[in-house]
């Protein structure tokens, strides 16, 4: 009997040579010879999943073609879940650009979905634009949202932006489920590219917009892990570290810097001045490859989990906490086993004169906030009675200082300060009681320039030894992609932000935005010109540091690929074979698709607290006045985006006003003929909080109105 894949080989052959007329199955099957018994049985299961893979298509009289013949590109789709727009990888050719998709014609697709796309648009200078036509295989065929009853019946409000507000809910539901509980739904399928998509109740998740309820709705959604288990936590803690030859650093005065809410520590500084104008810099990372060896259930456990993950009131560790705030941590007034780095710096340069890596013996002095070394470089403000952590951490500044200049000289690397708004939420009792503006400042720079200078010099030593790793790249932007983003930018700011591919101009520009309102929303807009930074076995350089080589070395409690940096690099100080290209490769593969993962849950959250706060405050004072700054105008309104809450929030355009209000296509602006009013990119505008939407983390707006 043919095997299955030469009779799939030999179907798409037969059908190739119907052309597009397309041929029907039965006469398909009578030409290949596959009628009765086992022939018959294999010949419909190799074209089940030819349909199901999108390389055949069915046509109106029942009669099939190649999916090319019929214009359609099979693929898998990323979709933006705010800007509802999407992206499909070829997978006929691969390496090829991606098929752009715009907002309302994803057909219900998810990121992760194979589809069928339509290319209409090959020629367009941004790359190939289509539309989808069917979805050929769901990755995740359930979906996580909040239960609401409408006049129409029972819908979900699904957790994912990328689909529609709310989906109908097909069957009945459960006693003791109500509206406003989270459930998990089942997507159902669709006929048709244009039919409504629908869900049927699978089980209920939590009840009500609790804290905990949207925390555990998240962790449902982006399948994040379970904590550890107490038989898991009991077994790392039986572990006996590996023995490797240390040097004993004790003598060093050693300091850790970190948020004041840390819970593990897995990097601490040292310094040295020594003669000749020349000190010595010890990078100490907890030396955690010892405590969890390659191939072992810890190592496996962690590369699942792939990093801690992060959400505003829990936090799911990489390795069990055991491990993570307890064995390797680095921490105050107890002896650490650490995986350090010395570096030999010249004090007026910040050169480089020579490097070296060993496993150490050391001893924190002191445990240090980043505010309390905010307050010491900014006031002289001791953060301790010990002289020798004084000198050690006025020693650190001064070269810290050093080697950013020379950074800004040599790399150009893209200063992309920005604020981040989080969410103040305790864990227990979990709930918000605020939001906190951090703002980079001298202390994370401090901390920033010694690790990135350990990371590039162990990638260094990676590349010298001719040792597989796991490399943190990012690629250049394209030149299409900048050039939309210098249009859009020109049109917001109303003038032209200048030739953007020279790095010291582009700088030059980032930095002139300093006192712009508009500041927040372009810096934003221009990171999502630029491509993802992404974990790779190939060093092949870092375009925002403006680095060629580069990987995470200072994370190993936190991330896997700074581990199996770290597990590398013990494998050769044992003697031990490390691990292949192949492996690496893998590892960078799961990593990169994980942190996307992670940080795509880590903003669902952080948008729902958000919302619940905002919800809060306008119950509490329904007239509270806040500023927002345009950031984009669409014919439905206006992208206001609000500083002190750090997010956007949507004003519908019919409440602007009595006018009719269209966008102008020439300006990009909303004016109303009428009365000549005009809304525009970077125009500052105070609002009320219409409505705030935890269950999908978005808050809605209205103008405010004046008094008088």
């Amino acid at each position: 009997m043919t095997s299955p894949a030469q009779l799939k080989n030999d179907i798409l052959a037969t059908v190739r040579g119907y052309g597009a007329g397309g041929v029907r199955r039965p006469d398909l099957r009578r030409a290949l010879n596959c009628r009765g018994g086992g022939k018959q049985a294999a010949f419909k299961e190799v074209f089940r999943q030819l349909m199901e893979d999108g390389r055949l298509m069915r046509k109106r009289g029942g009669r099939y073609v190649l999916s090319k013949s019929a214009g359609l590109v099979a693929g898998e789709i990323t979709v933006n879940g705010r800007g509802g727009f999407g992206f499909v990888k070829r997978s006929d050719a691969p390496g090829t650009q991606d098929i752009f998709v715009p907002p309302g014609r994803l057909a219900g697709a998810i990121s992760g979905d194979s589809v069928l796309v339509r290319v209409v648009d090959e020629e367009d200078e941004r790359g190939p634009s289509g539309h989808v036509e069917k979805i050929t295989e769901r990755k995740h065929t359930t979906v996580v949202g909040c239960l609401e009853e409408t006049y129409e019946g029972l819908v979900v409000r699904p957790m994912l932006r990328e689909l529609p507000d709310r989906l109908t809910l097909k069957g009945g539901i459960p006693e003791g489920t109500v509206p406003g509980d989270w459930i998990l739904a089942q997507l159902l399928p669709q006929d048709g590219a244009d039919d409504e998509l629908r869900a049927a109740f699978v089980r209920r998740l939590a009840e009500g917009s609790s804290v905990v309820a949207i925390l555990d709705a998240v962790a449902m959604e982006f399948e994040l892990p379970e904590p550890y288990s107490g038989a898991e936590e009991s077994a790392a803690a039986a572990r006996q570290p590996e023995h490797v030859d240390r040097e004993d650093r004790r003598e060093l005065t050693v300091v850790t810097i970190d948020p004041e809410d840390a819970k593990d520590f897995d990097d601490a500084l040292s310094i040295e001045l020594l003669e000749d104008g020349v000190a010595e810099v010890g990078v100490h990372i907890a030396d955690v490859a010892v405590h969890v060896p390659a191939g072992s259930d810890l190592d496996r456990w962690a590369f699942e989990r792939g990093f801690t993950h992060y959400l505003p009131g829990r936090t799911l560790h990489m390795l069990p906490r055991s491990l993570a705030a307890e064995r390797c941590s680095l921490r105050e007034g107890e002896e650490s086993l650490a995986h350090s780095v010395f570096l030999t710096l010249d004090l007026e340069t910040g050169e480089v004169r020579g490097c070296r890596r060993a496993h150490t013996s050391i001893r924190v002095d002191k445990r240090l906030s980043f505010d309390d070394v905010s307050e010491f470089l900014a006031n002289d403000r001791r953060p301790t009675a010990d002289q020798s952590v004084h000198d050690t951490l006025a020693a650190l500044a001064r070269v810290a200082g050093t080697l950013r200049r020379r950074r800004e000289e040599k790399e150009a690397f893209l200063a992309l300060h920005m604020p981040e708004i989080r969410v103040l939420c305790s864990e227990s009792p979990p709930r918000v009681h605020g939001l906190k503006r951090v703002e980079p400042n001298p202390a994370h720079e401090l901390v920033e320039e010694f690790m990135l200078l350990a990371n590039t010099a162990v990638a260094r030593e990676l590349g010298a030894l001719q040792m597989p790793g796991v490399f943190r790249v990012h690629e250049e932007p394209r030149p299409a992609d900048m050039e939309e983003f210098a249009e859009w930018a020109g049109q917001a700011l109303g003038r032209k932000p200048g030739r953007l591919d020279d790095r010291h101009r582009l700088n030059a520009f980032l930095a002139s935005l300093e006192q712009a309102p508009l500041r927040q929303v372009v810096l934003s807009t221009f990171l999502r010109a630029l491509p993802r930074a992404a974990y790779s076995a190939a060093d092949a350089g870092h375009y925002g540091l403006g680095k060629a080589n580069y990987c995470h070395f200072t994370s190993p409690i936190r991330r896997y690929p700074d581990l199996l940096v770290h597990q590398q690099l013990l494998a050769r100080d044992l003697g031990r074979s490390p691990r292949s290209l192949e492996a690496c490769a893998r590892v960078a593969e799961h990593t990169s698709s994980t942190q996307e993962n992670a940080d795509r849950a880590y903003f669902a959250a952080s948008d729902r607290l958000k919302a619940m706060y905002l919800k809060q405050l306008r119950e509490q004072d329904p007239g509270r006045l806040h500023q927002g700054v345009i950031g984009k105008v669409s014919g439905s309104g206006l992208l206001v985006y609000l500083d002190e809450f750090g997010l956007y929030g949507h004003l519908d355009a019919k409440r602007l006003g009595e006018g009719r209000f269209r966008k102008d296509r020439r300006t990009h602006a909303l004016r109303d003929a009428r009365s000549g009013k005009i809304y525009k990119c970077g125009d500052v505008i105070h609002v009320h909080i219409l409505r705030a939407d935890p269950a999908r983390g978005e808050v809605h707006l209205e103008p405010a109105r004046s008094v008088f």
